[in-house]
């Protein structure tokens, strides 16, 4: 079988069911894969990419563990892909904390997984209860990847947050959620700055740093540091493997933007810089 990182991990299952182990032994981030409901849940959904960017690795690891199996990586024209660019939220967004307790809907699938029920239709469920004065919270032992695509096309903003090794709490509300008087978006740049037009407007006055071969949590390290030496006016552009979701509250606190550029699923770009 020839694979891609748009293959479907439901996919490389079917072809060869011992995929699951070798996809499994790439990192602790797939060993879920052996769980039948969460393999029922994830597979069908996820592409090679998408679990490369979930588990901060490279998708030639994934090549790499499949081609004992008899996988073989179709050969595709040498273009460069259009980057995707995306603004992010640095830190759990600013308007939800001014909501009242009882605005929140609160889910735990956590039990479900375990006894081998797929909550989906109950998540849905309860996505239907959201109104635009509530948020869905949706407690997991991951971050819902696929939950957050389909949603994202029904008009939802999310946010995830790991609150513990095997807990993730998952915010979904309306688009059009009414945010509070005087309540911040926090959104980290104006969403018609474009990433190339930030690197324009910082030319020569850019510090360039590489973390993509530094183990965690030393990528957050070094880039703090490099941030405490940035000199006023400059920015900082950092090239990362994933989006460092635990450096962006340390970056609110310190009154950093930042906006990323995904460059492919293991290449991602940072551009930190204070507003002005």
């Amino acid at each position: 079988m020839e694979i891609a990182p748009a293959t479907k991990i439901s996919a490389l299952i079917k072809a060869n069911p011992a995929a699951i182990e070798a996809i499994a032994g790439i990192n602790k981030h797939f060993e879920k894969l052996r769980n039948p409901v969460l393999r029922k849940i994830l597979a069908a959904r996820v592409t090679i990419a998408d679990a490369a960017r979930l588990g901060g690795c490279d998708v030639d690891m994934f090549f790499e563990k499949l081609a004992p199996l008899g996988f073989t990586v179709k050969q595709q024209q040498e273009t460069k892909p259009e980057p995707k660019v995306t603004y992010v939220v640095p830190v759990f967004p600013l308007f939800l904390e001014k909501l009242p307790q009882n605005a929140f809907l609160h889910l735990d699938v956590r039990e479900a997984i375990a006894s081998g029920h797929d909550p989906f239709l109950e998540i849905m469920q309860a996505v239907n209860q959201v109104r635009e004065d509530t948020v869905l919270v949706l407690l997991n032992t991951f971050e819902p990847t696929p939950l957050i695509q389909i949603l994202q096309k029904k008009g939802f903003a999310c946010f995830s947050e790991e609150k513990g090794e095997d807990l993730v709490y998952t915010y979904f509300w309306r688009e059009s959620e009414k945010r509070p008087e005087n309540a911040p978006a926090g959104t980290a740049v104006q969403p018609s700055a474009a990433f190339e037009q930030l690197l324009q407007k910082y030319q020569g006055r850019l510090h360039h740093l590489d973390v993509r071969q530094l183990e965690m949590p030393q990528p957050m390290v070094a880039i703090l540091e490099e941030l405490e030496k940035l000199p006023p006016g400059k920015a900082l552009h950092v090239t990362h493997r994933r989006v460092p979701q635990f450096l962006l509250p340390q970056l609110q606190e310190r009154g950093f933007a930042i906006a990323i550029q995904e460059q492919n699923a293991a290449e991602v770009h940072l551009l930190i810089y204070k507003e002005t």
